[in-house]
């Protein structure tokens, strides 16, 4: 039976270093491995002690009060069908305990190497397709069932936190030498690439994580990181806009959308901003409970009718806030904070080398979720999941005080 049980977790070992790496680059390769997780998770047995794991963890209980949460609003959604539907949805987040419990603590580089080889497998592509280099070789995006504007909604963030991740290794591992000039070069091959995307909250995230990298590394000397930041960022900003034409394109869209936004706000950046004011409406009327789970769509158009029925109406208002409080009001959005509350609590509590990317983690959604609901979307969703159960998994009793 042992050596049974030790099969399966090895099985589950590599299906979790595959999810790893197919993050970036195929949502139904990772709906189809998570799901093999949580059959092998369930054969695996040993459920006491996940049990243990799992509430001693409070991370997984701020992911089940979040769930719960949805739960309670149905008591007042308008449709059952419509917020189950919605519940469903956030089985992404709910792999949080059995990713925690089935992750191996000693092997957490592994997952986190294989999470930057599927980063990097899609910046190849996304390069070669900027480039129009698959044509070259007789190959197109459509041939690889790549679609490069919509990978990129969810690859923009996690090419941010990938690049973080590295800076911090160049700072703080023990990397030397050659491999420390070669992990150089490739992090700079990550940040070119970053500019060549076209996603905003990409550019947020970035920035906020390296004006965070900067503040770490100089904790003790908080005036001489700010006047870093007040120098490196401008010129980073000037050379991307001046040498990426997709920068330059993405920016000057912002500054266009804006001022033409009340005549029309038909854009990208218009209809965000819409959104949001149609968004803000719905939370007005009901701005402790919400709407209910699952009928946001529905107030929506209602309200969309109401003040701007010659723009089309929307399920989702591209800012998971937002969208929180207007389904479920200020419960929502405290069950939403609260998921957040949690990691930066646990980060606190954990003193291994991994805290200063512990604190980067949830700041760096609290950014994103700022232009998307990224919770809801696929990669972004699974992302949340796993890097929470590699980052926030105690060590075992056993390995405590073993360097990473």
């Amino acid at each position: 039976m042992k050596v049974y049980r030790q099969k399966i977790t090895q099985i589950n070992f590599c299906l979790l270093l595959l999810l790893s790496f197919c993050l970036p680059l195929s949502t139904s390769a990772v709906s189809v491995t998570a799901l093999l997780i949580m059959v092998c998770w369930l054969i695996e047995g040993g459920f006491r002690e996940k049990l243990q794991e799992i509430v001693a963890s409070p991370i997984c209980l701020a992911v089940l009060v979040y769930v719960g949460v949805l739960l309670v609003g149905l008591c007042w959604s308008d449709s059952l069908q419509e917020g189950l539907e919605a519940i469903r949805k956030q089985w992404k987040i709910l792999l949080v305990p059995i990713l925690l419990t089935a992750i191996r603590w000693e092997r957490r580089w592994w997952y986190v190497t294989a999470f930057v080889a599927g980063v990097t497998a899609t910046m190849l592509l996304i390069s070669f397709d900027f480039f129009h280099l698959l044509q070259v070789v007789g190959l197109s995006t459509l041939d690889l069932h790549f679609n490069t504007d919509l990978v990129q909604l969810s690859y923009a963030p996690m090419l941010a936190f990938t690049i973080y991740l590295l800076l911090h290794q160049l700072l703080w591992s023990e990397v030397k030498g050659l491999p420390w000039w070669c992990l150089s070069i490739f992090t700079v091959l990550l940040v070119v690439n970053m500019f060549i995307t076209k996603g905003r909250a990409g550019y947020a995230a970035f920035f906020v994580l390296m004006a965070l990298l900067i503040f770490q590394y100089y904790r003790r000397n908080v005036l001489k990181a700010l006047l870093l930041v007040m120098v490196m960022f401008p010129l980073l900003f000037f050379t991307a806009y001046h040498f990426s034409p997709v920068f330059q394109a993405r920016m000057a869209a912002i500054q266009q959308n804006l001022q033409t936004f009340k005549e029309n706000p038909d854009t990208s950046v218009g209809l965000r901003l819409h959104y949001w004011i149609v968004s803000l409406e719905i939370i007005k009327k009901s701005r402790w409970i919400g709407v209910g789970t699952g009928d946001f769509p529905r107030a929506y158009i209602e309200m969309n009718n109401t003040l701007s029925p010659g723009i089309a109406p929307t399920n989702n208002p591209h800012n998971q806030y937002v969208f929180a409080t207007a389904q479920l009001g200020l419960l929502g959005l405290l069950g939403l904070l609260g998921l957040l509350v949690a990691h930066f609590y646990q980060a606190a509590r954990m003193i291994d080398g991994l805290e200063r990317v512990r604190i980067a983690f949830p700041l760096f959604f609290m950014v994103i979720m700022c232009f998307e609901s990224y919770l809801n979307l696929s990669g972004t969703g699974f992302l949340f999941s796993l890097l929470s159960a590699i980052l926030f998994k105690n060590a075992p009793r056993h390995l405590e005080g073993v360097p990473l």
